[in-house]
């Protein structure tokens, strides 16, 4: 019976993969944007790829690098709710910015070092601190991912205890 939750838990795990990058939304002022990437980069502490010599420096414009920041703040922060929002200068999306030159790669999946080009252990201090946040949407794929979260502990913690 173990072996069978295990392995149920395991399949629950690795079901769902698609990737979520999030994004800086057209035609917001480069004055907002700027403020998105200071915010991420400064919790972050790492915008190493869109300095001058960084591989994503390119394309040299505000709406480019803000994608990168928010996104590296995004993944960083595990894709929680509210995460992506920046004072509604932001939005999630399953396609990386078409502006993407080569040698670039943009995170799609949640990770304390995604976004960087080293290690590094920096921690999630929450969804940004300026302005409205978002906010979470029991309809939508929000609920999905809290209820999963919540079955699968549940689960979890009914084989350990056995």
């Amino acid at each position: 019976m173990r072996m069978l939750l295990g392995l149920l838990l395991l399949l629950a795990l690795t079901g769902n993969s698609r990737a979520t990058y999030c994004l800086c939304k057209d035609g917001v002022a480069e004055k907002d944007l700027q403020t998105s990437i200071d915010y991420a980069c400064g919790v972050l502490g790492d915008c190493n790829q869109i300095h001058e010599k960084g591989p994503c420096y390119q394309p040299n414009n505000v709406k480019g690098h803000c994608d990168w920041a928010v996104n590296s703040y995004f993944q960083r922060a595990g894709q929680v709710p509210g995460s992506c929002n920046f004072s509604g200068t932001a939005t999630t999306s399953p396609n990386p910015p078409s502006t993407v030159v080569t040698g670039c790669i943009y995170p799609s999946s949640p990770g304390i070092n995604a976004g960087t080009g080293a290690p590094g252990t920096p921690t999630f201090p929450g969804p940004p601190a300026f302005g409205p946040t978002g906010g979470f949407d029991p309809s939508g794929n929000d609920a999905l991912s809290l209820i999963t979260s919540i079955a699968l502990t549940l689960g979890f913690s009914v084989i350990v205890f056995l």
